[in-house]
């Protein structure tokens, strides 16, 4: 045991050694100096070491630190006399109200004037299903006096019509019927001629019957696009002129992305019209107009073609068949200003129902033709200023061949004829400004110049060369919704041909005030006053309007 004592310690003693000495030997050896060592160990030798007493002396305690202040925490309860929130669930209900014009099926409108003037209309809808409606609506307005001879120049209008649209998902269809009727006299003699003082105009009335229906799309946002319309039409009158007619247009369109479309649009037209002085025509007419547009923000182009085919006979014509370019455009330079431009070669159906309403005085014909336009080109500009302000500017020149005016007939002159001029240049000029100001009152204005070049005939006759038109609405209050327009027309000429003479027109200046006013939601009075100046007017040779002419009345909802 004590030699095992002894060895631990001799080992323990060499391994302090090693470890003073193991450096000293790594220095030297970085500094390239290592040198032989020689060690001695010897066994019989004995260290002691002094013995030392044990200190058993205690930490010291270092007093804590005080505050001067005592910290105390008071807690107290806090209670809200409040009633617990009870919460039901339920499903979310989205209310639509339907707008004030929705609200009620119908209406009736009653009123009365001078010259012997009623005025009933109404207009009843049914929508029980939501998808469908169905609505009729009637209008009757008659003058037992004119301005000539009282009741020798009455004039009546009577129309009546059905219409109604079943809605699908994607598409609706629709469909009605019309009928309208027109009573007048030819009043267009002069009643301070003696010879003429037992004369009584002959009379003639009107009748319009027209079937139609069709399809369309209801998304007009993206895809295909499409409408197809079939119009059935009958006319006649007290004499011998008569006309059918059926007709129908299609439209369709499609949207590659946001700025480029194309489309196809399509118009048939079969008419068979027949009068004093012929019978048993069919005047034909189709047309193609495939078409390709772009749009951006600032710029607009198009460009397509008319591809037409009819089949009027007359004098000259090289084909039934034609093909008209159509181009134009237009670019923003600014909000304040922008350029257009259009070339377009065109032809114009006219049936003698077209020709009907554009002058009911229309006597016997020798023939009906469309006419050609074979091209007609104009530019301008058009913008915004002032801040609201919005305006155009522009001209444009057509060539026509076959352009219609009217002169009053060699063996009747109290009714029209047509006459046709092989080869017209029209040159228009046109202004149009726009304003609205703080959404009570709204007016638009428009000014066009015509300078006519006529081949066969002396003047544009019955056609104005300048018109002026400003209508204005204001809203005031409200309850009120008042119109006031002011029409202008001058520079027409006539051309009477039994006496084969023309006559220059005096200008026409109308002005018409509308009021309304609403005395609750359901009850609403109405003024309407027309030719405000109590002018003279004449719109055709020895026909004069009515002077100053007022109605009153009232519109009730139901």
């Amino acid at each position: 045991m004590k030699r095992s004592i002894q060895k631990a310690f001799i080992f323990g003693i060499a391994g302090l050694v090693l470890f003073l000495v193991t450096p000293e030997l790594v220095f030297a050896q970085e500094k390239g100096e290592v040198k032989d060592q020689e060690f001695i160990i010897r066994k019989d030798r004995i260290l002691t070491l002094p013995v030392q007493p044990r200190r058993f002396e205690r930490t010291p305690t270092l007093p804590s630190a005080k505050s001067n202040s005592s910290f105390n925490y008071e807690v107290k309860p806090y209670f809200l006399s409040l009633p617990p929130v009870g919460i039901k669930a339920e499903a979310a209900q989205k209310n639509f109200p339907k707008t004030a014009e929705e609200q009620y099926r119908g209406f009736v409108r009653l009123g009365y004037g001078n010259y012997g003037s009623p005025l009933l209309e109404g207009r009843y809808n049914i929508w029980e299903d939501e998808n469908y409606d169905f609505g009729a609506k009637f209008k009757h307005q008659s003058f037992a006096k004119g301005p000539v001879r009282g009741n020798q120049s009455s004039e009546s209008f009577t129309d009546f019509g059905l219409d109604g649209t079943y809605f699908m998902d994607v598409f609706q269809v629709f469909g009605g019927i019309k009928y309208d009727r027109h009573e007048f006299n030819f009043y267009g003699f002069d009643p301070s001629n003696l010879n003429l003082a037992d004369y009584v105009p002959s009379q003639n009335i009107l009748n319009t019957f027209r079937l139609f229906g069709g399809i369309q799309d209801i998304d007009k946002m993206e895809g295909v696009n499409y409408a197809v319309k079939l119009d059935i039409r009958a006319f006649n009158d007290n004499f011998q002129a008569a006309e059918n007619e059926v007709s129908v247009d299609a439209n369709s369109s499609y949207w590659y992305n946001d700025n480029l479309q194309g489309s196809i649009d399509f118009d048939l037209s079969l008419t068979s019209p027949k009068d004093e002085l012929y019978g048993d025509i069919n005047r034909n007419y189709f047309k193609i107009k495939p078409n390709i547009g772009y749009q951006d923000e600032t710029l607009k182009i198009f460009a397509g073609a008319n591809i037409i085919f009819e089949n009027d006979v007359t004098l000259n014509k090289k084909s039934d068949f034609h093909i008209f370019p159509a181009v134009g455009g237009e670019y923003r330079l600014s909000k304040e200003i922008g350029v257009y431009g259009i070339f377009e070669g065109d032809v114009l159906r006219k049936t003698y129902y077209d020709f009907v309403l554009e002058n009911q005085f229309l006597g016997p014909s020798t023939q009906l033709l469309n006419t050609i336009q074979n091209f007609k080109t104009g530019a301008g500009i058009k913008g915004t200023v002032l801040g609201g302000v919005t305006y155009e500017a522009g001209f444009n020149i057509g060539k026509y061949r076959n352009m219609h005016f009217f002169a009053n007939g060699a063996t009747d002159s109290l009714r029209f004829n047509l006459l046709f001029d092989e080869n017209t240049r029209v040159l228009n000029y046109t202004v149009k400004v726009g304003w609205e100001y703080e959404g009570w009152y709204k007016m638009t204005a428009t000014a066009d110049y015509y300078h006519y070049t006529l081949s066969t005939l002396g003047a544009a006759y019955q056609r104005p060369e300048w018109e002026l038109k400003i209508h204005n609405q204001f809203t005031p209050a409200d309850k009120w919704l008042i119109y006031l327009n002011a029409d202008f027309m001058g520079g027409i000429v006539g051309f009477n041909q039994q006496s084969d003479q023309t006559q220059i027109l005096p200008a026409i200046m109308d002005i018409q005030l509308k009021a309304d006013y609403q005395v609750t939601e359901r009850i609403s009075a109405f003024a309407i006053g027309n030719n405000l100046l109590n002018r003279n007017n004449q719109r055709f040779l020895n026909y004069p309007v009515r002077g100053i002419q007022g109605i009153v009345g009232a519109t009730i909802k139901f």
